[in-house]
């Protein structure tokens, strides 16, 4: 990632600095602070300035942290990781691609039910375009039967991804994400989410 995409992203280091649990409780009283709650905010800075400076180039070690210069972490920000890059990158801002709410969010979810760029590249490839309005549903599950046949993975191992609670004539996993994809885009989850002014009405 290069660090004019980066600061689209991420803010600088110095616009979003750790908020002792002190300053937290004059801010907002009622808050309940835990104890580690300070050791958080510590590590979470340390590793966001670790990304900085691997960022702007310079050598390692980053940090003189003995946890964080042996071991590996997540970014502080999940937009920073190279599959949400990607995904930022390809798959939403696909100005080749329709734009609007409902085909914006299906690409957004087609891609991180399986988050992994090999399976989204390989849709895209045999499909031409990635269109909701197309239907593609159908031609997806062919897709993915294929790779499968071929003795290649089709979810990312980052997290696991329990089969979908919908009564479908599928019994593979991924037959079962497509139809719940399917419910979802068929009930305007896009327009939907998009008419709502705040996270709890999402």
């Amino acid at each position: 990632m290069d660090s004019e995409t980066s600061s689209h992203i991420i803010q600088d280091e110095t616009s979003a600095p750790a908020i002792s649990s002190s300053a937290l409780r004059s801010i907002a009283p009622t808050v309940q602070v835990t104890k580690a709650y300070d050791a958080w905010w510590r590590f979470a800075s340390e590793r966001q300035r670790i990304y900085y400076k691997r960022l702007s180039g310079e050598p390692s070690p980053w940090t003189d942290d003995p946890v964080l210069k042996q071991y590996r972490f997540t970014n502080a920000y999940r937009a920073a990781d190279r599959v949400s890059q990607y995904l930022i990158r390809n798959v939403i801002y696909q100005e080749a691609l329709p734009q609007s709410a409902n085909e914006v969010v299906f690409r957004i979810l087609l891609f991180k039910l399986f988050n992994r760029i090999e399976t989204w590249e390989t849709i895209a490839r045999e499909l031409g375009t990635v269109v909701l309005a197309d239907e593609p549903f159908e031609r997806i599950n062919e897709i993915l039967e294929a790779e499968l046949s071929a003795g290649r993975r089709i979810y990312s191992a980052a997290y696991i991804m329990p089969t979908a609670p919908i009564r479908g004539t599928g019994s593979r996993k991924h037959e079962t994400h497509l139809e719940l994809l399917q419910v979802m885009m068929s009930d305007q989850v896009g327009d939907r989410l998009a008419g709502t002014k705040n996270m709890k009405d999402g």
